[in-house]
Parts: structure tokens; C-alpha cells; sequence
């Protein structure tokens, strides 16, 4: 399963780490009004878009308003938190109105049964681009089968390689000062990059 965006950030996005709890703590949570305004897609989970023309993606405090390949808006909700000096993303989607005339129509029924999980990744930024790196599933569920990592989980039967993570905010927060340099943990080949957007005066 593979769509442009997160997941961060993280409308679905292939096999991501999803927990049932943060990835941070309270003390942890940073403010970052600087990131606020229009950005566009240059990656997505590893492929380039910037030719693909998508409405610049919005950030506002704490939401993101991403557009996928057929140009339709995802709600995120995103904490930045920062871990020593590395920066993070936690980020979680956003409410559904089963009655928003701009999105996807859904039963109000099946909104009430969902449960959103969250997502992390590594945040690079400067001033003209934002980069974010999810952390790898496979590189996780492997440490987990060596018994090198030990987080709390649920494995479902019909997705024995796509663990449920219980893990409380405080060992994820261990977790993620221990591995925030690990090129492994934190790979280049799904990542994204978000460039400022400029409006090109007209002539």
C-alpha cells in the first residue's frame, strides 16, 4: 500500500511504525511557528512529485494539510518534540467529518469505530526545506525478533510482520535517544522533502 503522504505524517503510506501512544512526552513538545505557512512536495516516501503539480501543502502549529496524487486534502495532526538535539515529528490523523463537502463522504458509523495510531519520523529543516524520515518498520520488527530492542507490542495474525505498538511515551522517548543517529533506524529511501513555497509574482 504506498500514497504520497505520511505520514507524517501520515495519511497511510506502506508498512509504518504505528503506536497506540505518543512518541513523546509533555516536557519534550517544542514550538515551531517558523514551519508555519505553504510548503511543496518534492518526495514523497522516496519518489519525486515536484513535477506532479499538488497544491502546496499547508502547516499551521499543529496540522498539517497534505495532498496526495489526486489532489485531495488529509488533516494531520503533528507534535514537534525534540529528543537532545534531534528533532522529531509525532504525527496522527486528523478528525473525520463524515460531512465535509471538500473531502470523501464516509458513514458516521464507521467513523466512530476508527482509532488513530501514531507515526514518527527524524525532522531535518532550515529555513527553505523540510525533510522528514520515518522511522523503518522492517529494521524495527527485526531488532524486536533478535531481542536487541525491546518495546511492547500486539501482533495481529494476519499481519504478522506489522506489529501494533503499546509502548508507553517514556520508552519511546528511550528509544528514539539511543537510535536518533542510526542511518538504519532512520533510512533515506522513504523519506520525504517539503520545499518553501514561493509565489512568483505576476508579470
Amino acid at each position: 500500500m504506498k500514497r504520497f503522504f505520511p505520514i507524517l505524517l501520515i495519511v497511510l503510506a506502506g508498512c509504518i511504525v504505528q503506536s497506540f501512544h505518543p512518541f513523546y512526552t509533555d516536557k519534550s513538545k517544542v514550538a515551531l511557528p517558523q514551519l508555519n505557512g505553504e510548503w511543496d512536495a518534492v518526495t514523497a516516501w522516496g519518489d519525486k512529485v515536484d513535477a506532479t503539480n499538488l497544491p502546496p501543502w499547508r502547516i499551521s502549529h499543529n496540522e498539517i494539510v497534505a495532498y496526495d496524487n489526486d489532489s485531495k486534502p488529509s488533516k494531520i495532526r503533528v507534535t514537534f518534540f525534540k529528543l537532545g538535539e534531534q528533532l522529531f515529528c509525532d504525527s496522527i490523523a486528523g478528525n473525520i467529518d463524515p460531512n465535509d463537502p471538500n473531502g470523501t463522504k464516509v458513514p458516521s458509523y464507521w467513523v466512530w469505530h476508527t482509532f488513530a495510531v501514531h507515526t514518527v519520523t527524524k525532522v531535518e529543516t532550515n529555513r527553505s526545506v523540510l525533510t522528514f524520515k520515518p522511522l523503518d518498520l522492517d529494521w524495527l520488527t527485526n531488532r524486536l525478533a533478535t531481542a536487541e530492542v525491546s518495546l511492547s507490542h500486539l501482533t495481529r495474525a494476519e499481519e504478522k510482520d506489522w506489529p501494533l505498538f503499546t509502548a508507553k511515551s517514556a520508552d519511546w522517548e528511550k528509544f528514539l535517544t539511543k537510535y536518533a543517529k542510526n542511518t538504519n533506524a532512520f533510512p533515506t529511501n522513504h523519506v520525504y522533502v517539503l520545499k518553501r513555497h514561493t509565489t512568483i509574482p505576476a508579470k
